[in-house]
């Protein structure tokens, strides 16, 4: 009896004990453990020893890139400064090409387009036969030439009297006008005799003589008058000539005087007016030296295209 009760005891006693050290209370049981029992292992790891500091320094550390910024560098080309433009000019209209600075560098090389670009290189403040022009190279077609310079055909990002002059050769000189003549019509003696010599450089030469005087040209005639009005009735020209042959801007001994031509344009000689397309009235007066029967008036419907 005595024994079961012992066995029950111990039991309980080894229930109670296990309890406790589940959760975590010691227990001592008064019993000292025997000298040839080895001590308890402690199964946690020992602590990690700090690792030592670095020595001291008066040095900054150096900034450390952040991984992500640093591979975002990695990966973009580097920047290239952005170029300098040059200067340049925008054809605002249509505008010609030309050799040289000046309307009288005809024909013109090529026409060019609102919204063409060309680049500067020389000014010339006084063309021929005047404004002022920019020479500039096409870089299109990779052609120098002019174009005018006035503001109303060129907007440019330079100011062009900065450029260099640019020496050039002169023009050739234009053509003569062109011109055009109907056939004569007013009053006619009968013993006056002529023949109309129209050419583009002298304009008229008239051969005129009295049939009851001579054959020649100038027999019998005192002076042959010239005048020449534009559709307005304005005189632009007029000449007297007293002796062969006769023609309408002097001259004629031997030969005919030509259009008059200052700065490449040409003029109406005696009156220095510019010639103009347009239609004039040419009028001839043959005053001979015998007037009994009346002088020579008649005129032509001239037609005057300047180039």
């Amino acid at each position: 009896m005595r024994s079961k009760q012992s066995y029950r005891l111990l039991i309980w006693s080894l229930v109670v004990f296990l309890a406790l050290l589940a959760c975590g209370i010691s227990v001592d049981t008064g019993s000292e453990a025997p000298e040839n029992q080895a001590p308890p292992t402690n199964t946690n790891p020992p602590p990690a020893e700090p690792s030592p500091l670095p020595p001291p320094t008066d040095t900054p550390p150096a900034a450390q890139p952040s991984p992500t910024v640093q591979d975002a560098e990695a990966t973009e080309p580097p920047q290239q400064p952005s170029p300098t433009s040059s200067p340049q000019c925008t054809v605002l209209q249509d505008l010609f090409f030309r050799s040289g600075p000046g309307t009288a560098y005809d024909p013109p090389v090529r026409a060019l387009e609102p919204q063409t670009l060309l680049i500067p290189q020389g000014y010339n403040p006084v063309g021929v036969p005047g404004g002022s022009w920019v020479q500039v190279r096409e870089p299109q077609a990779n052609l120098i030439g002019w174009v005018n310079a006035g503001e109303q055909y060129v907007d440019c990002t330079i100011d062009l009297t900065s450029l260099p002059s640019v020496a050039v050769e002169p023009p050739p000189p234009p053509a003569p006008p062109k011109t055009g003549n109907s056939a004569p019509d007013g009053s006619f003696p009968d013993n006056l005799i002529f023949r109309d010599d129209f050419d583009r450089d002298y304009l008229l030469r008239l051969y005129a003589h009295d049939s009851n005087v001579g054959e020649e040209d100038g027999d019998g005639i005192a002076a042959i008058e010239f005048t020449i009005r534009d559709a307005d009735g304005n005189l632009v020209h007029e000449n007297s000539e007293e002796t062969s042959g006769f023609c309408v801007f002097g001259g004629g001994e031997p030969a005919c005087n030509t259009w008059l031509l200052e700065d490449y344009i040409y003029k109406w000689p005696s009156t220095g007016i510019p010639v103009e397309d347009g239609v004039y009235e040419l009028r001839v007066r043959v005053i001979l030296d015998d007037d009994s029967q009346g002088d020579g008036n008649w005129s032509y419907e001239l037609t005057v295209d300047v180039n």
